[in-house]
């Protein structure tokens, strides 16, 4: 948990599994009242409709406009001289924080700093812990093969333009009626023939285009996004990583551009504690990952040392390390 700090302490979460949160704040409140909206007539009769259920804790700002307890709409009448209406919404955002509140003042929360707290864990405990968003290395280089094929396509076009027409100009001047150039071309008989040479040129490059390593890259590339989960890396300060299993439902390509290269803050369940000799691959929810290891280990090392240099993780996540089930990553 984090260190009292003066004026408002105000999460902002990046990353929030709406249906875990919902859950756990209606089991404190005994249900959750999350819209209001108040009419005042000028006859002296004010109308109050809470949707939702009213909290045991009441600490939500309208719940102690309603009976403890009580479920569907809670209708009361009054006599006032005024006349408005108003209506107030709770975001999952403010949900958050006022779970974050109750969460912290309880000291529900393990405060997850260094590997030495390991051995007295268990699944299912709620922690929390700060550290660099490393990412899932596959699926950082997976993303960058993606948004680079469009400009390398690009460019092997315009080469393949290039060399295909100076291979036509070099066998019109083999052809051609005029004796310059027939004359030229009979003096590059004693070198390599240059028609030769550059339709040789243009079939390497009409099969690079089609390699086999670029397709199924693209290919695990679309994959990627239909995943129902995705395992991303954090790295406390101490060196403690943590595997956080994400829902694509609340996870997008916006939030791991938010999320790159920054630190943040993690709450959530553990659900597995590395073991000495137990590792997380990272790759695992692909089929390249889930059938070989090795070859993922291998795509990781060329492109860190490769023309690309790309500073990705290492996608084999050894002890000391725990997986943890998300409710929310935020600053």
């Amino acid at each position: 948990m984090t260190d009292p700090a003066p004026g408002y302490v105000l999460a902002h979460p990046v990353y929030l599994d709406v249906a875990m949160m919902i859950s756990f704040l209606a089991y404190l409140e005994g249900g959750v009242v999350t819209e209001a909206e108040e009419t005042t007539k000028e006859a002296g009769t004010r109308e109050r409709a809470l949707k939702g259920r009213a909290g045991f804790r009441a600490r939500l700002p309208w719940a102690l406009d309603a009976e403890a307890g009580s479920e569907g709409s809670a209708n009361r009448r009054e006599e006032t001289s005024l006349e408005s209406k108003s209506a107030r919404q709770h975001t999952a955002a403010s949900l958050f924080n006022l779970l974050y509140e109750y969460l912290t003042d309880d000291n529900q929360l393990v405060d997850l700093k260094d590997s030495g707290q390991l051995p007295g864990l268990r699944p299912g405990q709620l922690v929390e812990l700060s550290g660099e968003y490393l990412g899932n290395p596959l699926e950082d280089i997976l993303g960058f093969i993606g948004a680079m094929f469009p400009y390398y396509e690009e460019q092997m076009t315009a080469q393949k333009a290039a060399t295909a027409e100076a291979l036509d100009q070099a066998k019109r001047a083999q052809r051609s009626g005029n004796p310059a150039r027939r004359t030229a071309a009979q003096a590059q008989e004693s070198a390599p023939d240059a028609v030769a040479m550059l339709a040789g040129v243009a079939k390497q490059l009409e099969e690079s285009t089609s390699h086999q390593g670029i397709q199924l890259m693209l290919r695990m590339a679309e994959d990627i996004q239909k995943v129902p989960v995705h395992d991303l890396l954090v790295r406390t300060p101490t060196g403690l990583q943590a595997v956080l299993t994400v829902s694509s439902e609340y996870y997008s390509a916006t939030t791991n551009e938010y999320l790159r290269a920054g630190s943040f803050r993690v709450i959530g369940k553990i659900t597995r504690i590395v073991e000495e000799s137990d590792a997380i691959n990272l790759s695992r929810r692909t089929f390249l990952g889930a059938a070989d290891s090795q070859l993922v280990q291998d795509m990781v090392d060329n492109v860190r040392t490769g023309v690309f240099r790309l500073d990705v993780a290492d996608p084999m996540v050894g002890s000391p390390a725990v997986q943890i089930l998300p409710m929310a990553i935020f600053i």
